[in-house]
């Protein structure tokens, strides 16, 4: 695999989001909760894994968490060698993100590789044959691609995340794109096929449009098409029945079983539905701040390989595909991705190389290259700067474990309520139970909690006076709020119309205020102070003893 500059870059820039944003959400939770009992049960012991307490709708694969679980264990062995005991594990859980994000980052570099190849393989066949005139340079073409995919939030934000599309889906998916760019069409096929059945049965769109495209542009022969679809399938079906059967204690191919319960039963659509266009009057539009790389993919395709065509339109495909499906989330597209960016990093770098300066119209073109990056990663900051606020469970378990460390407390039992454990709250969070013996108790099931209450002593929950909280008639005397967690939950525009609406404040003056007098980084501090509003969310309660009461 080659390496370059960028390729460093774009893994530096993937793990600035991951220590930014170090906790995990709820749609996060079944494959970190995995991983945490392979590390620390092993895979022969299963009695004590999470799944089996809290099972969830339908059985998800363990394929990926035990992958991701085997790449990490020689991290977090050198780890310890040089790191004594620790109050948690969320080091741990650093590390395990580190090695998804690593394994999408590899992959996109496979893949800028593959389409620099490609080009490259192109432009020496044309100077042997001498087509001199047809020649155009494309040097640059893997660079670009990489540039707009650094700047872009949701594929650098993501691609730590423990997502089911994340863990190993959209590395193998990028990995059968490049495949294709590789002219090695059947073994894509496979690969697209193996990952829709074992990992995300979506990509089945990618992976019969890479087929379809295959063949319609006579690649390789409809019975090849079949014949490889149908290996990826068996044997993915094969290793998805042994891998997940085993941790779920009955017979399963988990993403078979999901979509009988999601699509089929329509179970789906209870979390929203949306237009039959959303994808792209939407998402993509989302995604892709400014629009330059989706203005600049109807170029790239004109210049495009057939190679990268087949690419391009079975993404597109896959796309159409889902649209069908009322439910939508931009993570169910995240695979057709790559291939907008390589599109457009086509269109770019033919630009860039081959376009000759000689009207202003020309060099405005070309500026708006790079200035559209910079304002693109300009976005990703203003993003990442408000995503990392939408984690208030982590950061409230954060605060109590410094609260018991600090204090010195031991052999105590603290509720955590269903909101907070849906937005950060991991095992991996837990304190060491062997030399602070807190017990986490995240029960759901009222009944059950009613008679577990008198047990608790403290309380991380999202009801906001003592009064509200369940189960006694005299919650106020019992309990004392020793914390609370902030969430960020708006705009306040108050500030910035002010600023722009003063009477003696115009454009220039107002750029030299920024420039000059308060300076850029002091300017941003001061609007986002200002403008972003955050209010308490979640609350923290200790139990007052009847001593503590006298008193």
């Amino acid at each position: 695999m080659r390496w370059s500059v960028l390729d460093t870059v774009l893994l530096a820039v993937i793990s600035f989001y991951l220590i930014q944003a170090p906790f995990t959400k709820v749609e996060e939770s079944f494959n970190i909760q995995a991983i945490h009992d392979i590390l620390t049960y092993s895979v022969f012991d299963i009695s004590q894994y999470d799944h089996l307490k809290f099972p969830g709708v339908v059985p998800r694969t363990f394929v990926g968490s035990v992958i991701i679980a085997m790449l990490s264990r020689p991290y977090l062995y050198l780890s310890s060698l040089v790191q004594t005991a620790r109050p948690t594990s969320i080091d741990v859980q650093l590390v395990v993100r580190a090695v998804v994000g690593l394994t999408n980052g590899l992959s996109f570099i496979y893949l800028k590789n593959a389409l620099q190849d490609m080009f490259d393989k192109i432009t020496k066949k044309k100077k042997e044959e001498k087509e001199e005139k047809d020649i155009y340079v494309y040097d640059s073409v893997g660079s670009w691609f990489l540039l707009f995919l650094i700047s872009s939030f949701h594929l650098m934000f993501y691609s730590t995340r423990t997502l089911p599309n994340f863990i190993m889906t959209l590395p193998l998916t990028n990995v059968a794109l490049g495949l294709v760019l590789l002219d090695r069409y059947n073994a894509a096929i496979f690969l697209s096929a193996f990952t829709a059945i074992v990992f995300r049965l979506e990509v089945s769109a990618l992976s019969a449009g890479i087929a379809l495209y295959s063949v319609i542009f006579k690649r390789i022969s409809l019975f090849n098409a079949i014949k490889f679809g149908i290996f990826g399938l068996g044997l993915g079906s094969a290793i998805s029945i042994i891998i997940d059967s085993y941790f779920w204690q009955e017979w399963c191919l988990p993403e078979v079983d999901g979509f009988l319960f999601n699509v089929v039963a329509g179970y789906a659509s209870r979390w929203g539905v949306e237009p039959l266009t959303a994808y792209f009057t939407h998402y993509l539009r989302m995604m892709f701040m400014p629009p330059t790389v989706l203005l600049l993919n109807y170029f790239g395709y004109k210049l495009a390989p057939t190679n990268l065509r087949i690419i391009s339109l079975a993404s597109l495909f896959h796309i159409i595909v889902l649209s069908f499906q009322p439910h939508k989330e931009w993570r169910f597209i995240v695979y057709a991705l790559p291939s907008i960016l390589l599109l457009g990093a086509t269109g770019a770098a033919h630009l860039w190389e081959n376009m000759k300066i000689k009207k202003i119209t020309n060099v405005l073109f070309l500026t708006i290259l790079p200035l559209s990056i910079l304002t693109s990663f300009v976005i990703s900051m203003g993003f990442l700067y408000i995503s990392k606020m939408n984690y208030p469970g982590g950061e409230a378990l954060t605060s109590f474990n410094d609260m018991i460390v600090e204090n010195n407390i031991t052999n105590v039992t603290v509720h955590i309520s269903i909101p907070p454990c849906m937005t950060g709250v991991t095992l991996f969070g837990e304190l060491n139970h062997e030399v602070y013996g807190v017990n986490y108790d995240k029960t759901e099931n009222s009944t059950v909690l009613k008679d577990m209450w008198p047990a608790f002593d403290f309380l991380i929950t999202h009801e906001p006076t003592a009064a509200q909280l369940p189960f006694e008639n005299t919650t106020t005397d019992n309990w004392e709020l020793i914390g609370t967690t902030k969430m960020f939950t708006g705009f306040d525009p108050t500030y910035i119309t002010n600023l722009i609406f003063k009477e003696e404040v115009n454009v220039l003056s107002l750029l030299k205020q920024i420039l000059f007098d308060k300076k850029p980084a002091v300017f941003l501090k001061e609007l986002a102070t200002n403008s972003i509003v955050k209010n308490d969310v979640f609350f923290t309660y200790k139990r007052i003893k009847l001593d503590e009461r006298a008193n």
